[in-house]
């Protein structure tokens, strides 16, 4: 190896990279959390989870852009779930390109894998939908 090659994705990389996607979801959670309590849900989002709640009144208050509106939530929270719930391997070799990976498994045993550029994404996608639904209220 040459002091020219280029150095990929570390382990500690990838590691960084997965704690990104969580500390965005509880910033998108926030956000729905705030929204849901100027909607004087308070009560109701004290029991279980917060996306549950939006899912609800997303479906209730928007029924003719449920789907538009939830779609992009959906997408990211099952990148965050399988990464808090399901994760089984990591590997990250300096030396090879495209090697940072996370592999989830499924409840139903399926593998899914997740390189360090679809975690980036993944947070560029949390970023915008953090000021998304701001834009539901001011519209409304």
């Amino acid at each position: 190896m040459s002091a020219s090659e280029p150095i990929h994705p570390t382990l500690n990389d990838l590691k960084f990279e997965i704690g990104q996607v969580l500390v965005c979801w509880s910033f998108l959670e926030n956000t729905m959390r705030e929204h849901l309590n100027r909607a004087g849900l308070q009560e109701q989002i004290l029991k279980g989870p917060v996306i549950s709640h939006w899912r609800t009144y997303i479906k209730a208050t928007y029924p003719d852009r449920a789907h538009e509106l939830l779609e992009p939530v959906e997408k990211v929270a099952r990148v965050r779930n399988f990464l808090a719930h399901s994760s089984y391997s990591l590997h990250a070799d300096p030396w090879t390109k495209g090697s940072a990976v996370i592999a989830c498994a499924a409840p139903d045993g399926i593998l899914h894998s997740f390189s360090i550029d679809d975690l980036r994404a993944a947070c560029t996608e949390f970023s915008e939908l953090v000021v998304k639904p701001i834009r539901l209220f001011v519209a409304s």
